[in-house]
Formats: C-alpha cells, structure tokens, sequence
C-alpha cells in the first residue's frame, strides 16, 4: 500500500492531532479482528455499532494512529502510545482522505455501475486487464460509501488501473461515490429491477444511475450499453448535453458500436464467442455461463479500450474472465450431477436472465431449479414472485423448489402457466426438502440455484455432496 504521512492526513481531513506518535502509516484499518500493524484505525460509526468502543482493541492488534470524532473516555491511558487524531466526522474524513490520496494517484480510475452484474463486470475487467497492465481493485462488492474510499486508500503504488465499483440505494449515491474517486472511465452496465422497493419505478432507478455519467469529471470516457433501452437513453443524454473527452459502446444487436460480440456457443461451462471489438474481429472461449455474462464480458472489453489496451490484446486476454464465489458458479457433485449456484444476489431481470439459458442447456438428464426469494421489492414483491412462477413454470424444468415469504403468489403464479411436473414451496429453508431434493439427483442432472443472497441458498449445495465448492466465498 502507498505510505500515508501525518502532515496529509490532517490536511484531507482537517483532523487535530490529540497525540503523537508515528507520523507515517502504510493504509487504513477498520476492523479489529484482523492485524491492524501500522495502520491508521479509523472508528466508523454506524446504524447498529461504533467503533469507538474498540478503540483499545485497535491499539492491541498493532495500530498506529486512531481515527476519532469524539475524544476517547481512556485518552489518558492512550495518548502516549499511539497518534490521535480528532475530527467532525470519520466517515466523511476517510471520505476525504480517499479523494486526496486519489488527486495523488497516477492510476487510470475506472467507476463501473449498474442494476445487474456490476460485480461480475469488475470481476471480468480486472482479469482482463490484469493481463496486460498492474490492475487494483475490490473485492467483493466493496462498493458503497466506505468500501469505495477503503478500495481508493488500497491502492498499491505500483497500481495503472484502479476498477471501483459503484453501488446505490439512494438518488445522490452514485454523484457522491464520483466526487470522492473521480473516475477517469465510467460504465452503467445495465439498468433494471434491482433497489425498485427504495425507488418506486425503473426509470427512478435510471435517473440514480446516470448520475455515473453526469457527476463525472468532463474529461472521463463514458461507455455505454446500446442494448438497454435504458442506459441507451442515457447515451442519447450525453450526445446532447456533455462534451466528453471520448465515447465508447457496446452492443450485442448494434454492429457499429465499438464492441459487439454474440455468443456462437453456450454450454455449463463455457462461452464461445465472437465479433468485433475496436474494428477488430476476433473470437474467443470464455469459462463463463449464461447468456447475461455477454454484457459482462462486452463491458469488460470497452473498458480494454479505454484505458489503452489493442483490441489484439482484449481477444487474447478474454478467456482470462471467470466467474467467482456463487456467481454462476458450476459446481460438481459426487453423483455426477451438476450445479450451477448464482446465490450472491437476485432480482426478476437477472431471474429472468438465468431462465432464458435453460432451454439453451442441454443434458440428457433431469432439469431442476432452486430459488429462493428476491428481496428489496418492496410492494412490488408479491406481484413479482408470481411473474416469476410463470416464466419459471414454462423455463423447462422437471422438477421445482421455490422457498421465501412469498411462496404462495410463487406458486400462484407456477399453476398459471401450466407446470404439470413436481414441485415444492415452503416459507423458509427446509433441510428435509433439500436433502428430498439432493437424493434424486443423478448422472447428468442438473440444478440452478439462484435467490437472494439473504436466503443462503448454499445450504442446498452443501446437501448435494459437493467436490468442488465451500461456504467460504472467494
């Protein structure tokens, strides 16, 4: 990590130092469970915690520097043996000291957004580019407004493209996430049903989106999706109102955008495609699934562009994208069945993407789906599980377990489309269903899991006598 010294910390933050001890620290802490040795501890207050109430705790795991905006009730105890600095606010000072360590950084700043797949798109953009340039970015989905300036501060010296995702629940997020990393490069992959219970309406969730493009520095690289009509809206905005340095787009329909791959191939485990990217044909076997990592992969490209990669390059690089930890992971069990576990998140756009893949599969053995509920609708949620009943009862499944609070309209909705084949609902996770489930599952079977992250659907794949899989997330 890059050195932060005492003098910068108090002027991003405008922070009194109480103590002094160490004046130069190798990063930021927040978490007193792990080895905090030379770094600066900030204590973060949130809705059901406030880490001045670990301050001690800090001191003890190696801490250099506290972090605080209250004086610390062992301050006497404290101050001479680690740096103290007060002030207003932690958050906004961490908030602070990112935009300025990230004023300092000589690293191409790339924001990526959207309702679907973001993670999956910085995931894909980091291996790719990684093959060519020192990449940084986050893990997980480190995205909203103190994982964004934790990712900033993390940043390695060494680093030429830093990928930040940017995450919202709120209209004004995304403009804050952009004033504290002013991006160099930004992306709205795609806008759709995600966050519609703290919206109300798509085109509101749109509205909050495109504040990617407006809250940017006018000289950032602005990538659009031509394939969403909403994002292609956005692009129409841009034309009209913002003089950007440079466009670039993407579209799987349009062949004049500036990437525009199809898929040639889909199996479990892989997509081949193929098409043009920067004028370039090309062609390429990814060990990805699914029809919706197109985008992803078509996302991660146009960022190969825009921060300097050949398209020679983006084509080599591809078949470096994978997936991670319950993101259309294809799991193996021991019977010989396959999983395909999408248990991180879920929406009735990215339900809807997984269920367009099923008929694509093909096996000579049972089809099943695992779905657990989707959560942040709202009032839309029961109207929207019974959506999502009907396309799942016609998607070409033999078998059907659906389990959450909103089972009944789930089920409602199964019997509207005329599902005559087995199936099971319950209100939460049972383990007698999954263990029902698992001990039907053959040779060439296989099984699409995908719900919320809040329902834990990887119980169903710990039952299924898994080779290759573990709770713990990559």
């Amino acid at each position: 990590m890059k050195k932060i010294s005492l003098n910068d910390l108090l002027k991003a933050t405008g922070g009194k130092a109480l103590s002094t001890k160490a004046t130069e620290f190798s990063g930021i802490g927040t978490d007193t469970r792990v080895d905090l040795s030379g770094l600066i501890f900030v204590a973060l207050k949130g809705e059901q915690y406030d880490a001045h109430q670990f301050l001690d705790a800090a001191v003890a795991k190696g801490a250099d520097a506290l972090l605080v905006h209250e004086k610390p009730a062992t301050f006497s105890s404290l101050q001479n043996k680690i740096t103290i600095v007060l002030v207003e606010d932690t958050l906004k000072a961490l908030q602070n000291l990112a935009n300025f360590e990230r004023r300092k950084s000589k690293a191409v700043v790339v924001g990526i957004t959207g309702s679907n797949g973001k993670t999956t798109s910085k995931e894909f953009t980091a291996a790719l580019v990684a093959t060519k340039k020192k990449v940084h970015y986050s893990k997980g989905s480190f995205n909203n407004h103190w994982g964004v300036p934790l990712t900033l501060l993390a940043e390695p010296a060494t680093t030429e493209v830093s990928i930040v995702e940017m995450g919202m629940n709120h209209a004004g997020e995304l403009t804050e996430l952009c004033h504290i990393a002013e991006p160099d490069v930004v992306v709205c992959s795609t806008v759709g049903q995600a966050h519609v219970e703290f919206f109300g309406t798509v085109e509101k969730i749109a509205e909050a989106k495109e504040e990617i493009y407006k809250a940017s520095p006018a000289a950032a690289i602005r990538i659009f999706n031509l394939d969403n009509p909403l994002t292609h809206k956005m692009y129409e905005h841009s034309l009209k109102t913002q003089k950007s340095k440079r466009v670039i787009t993407f579209s799987a329909q349009d062949t004049k955008a500036d990437v525009c791959l199809k898929i040639d191939e889909l199996s479990m485990s892989f997509l081949k495609i193929s098409g043009m990217i920067g004028g370039e044909k090309g062609q390429a076997q990814v060990a990805v699934f699914g029809v919706q990592n197109l985008t992803n992969l078509m996302v991660a490209a146009s960022i190969g562009l825009a921060v300097g990669m050949t398209a020679k390059e983006i084509w080599q690089g591809l078949p470096a994208c994978k997936t991670n930890w319950g993101r259309n992971q294809l799991v193996h069990t021991r019977k010989g069945a396959e999983i395909l576990f999408d248990g991180y998140n879920a929406n009735p756009d990215s339900m809807r993407a997984l269920l367009e893949n099923v008929a694509m599969i093909k096996n000579s053995g049972k089809k099943i789906g695992v779905f657990g509920e989707m959560l942040e609708l709202g009032s839309h949620s029961a109207e929207l599980h019974q959506a999502l009943g009907e396309k799942v009862g016609r998607a070409g499944f033999d078998l059907v377990w659906f389990y959450g609070p909103d089972a009944d309209s789930f089920m409602n909705g199964i019997k509207t489309s005329g599902f005559k084949k087995s199936i099971m609902i319950s209100n939460s996770y049972e383990q007698s269903l999954a263990s029902e489930i698992a001990s039907v599952l053959d040779k060439d079977d296989i099984a699409l899991v995908k719900g919320s992250r809040g329902m834990k659907l990887e119980r169903f794949v710990m039952a299924c006598d898994p080779l290759d899989f573990s709770l713990n997330k990559n």
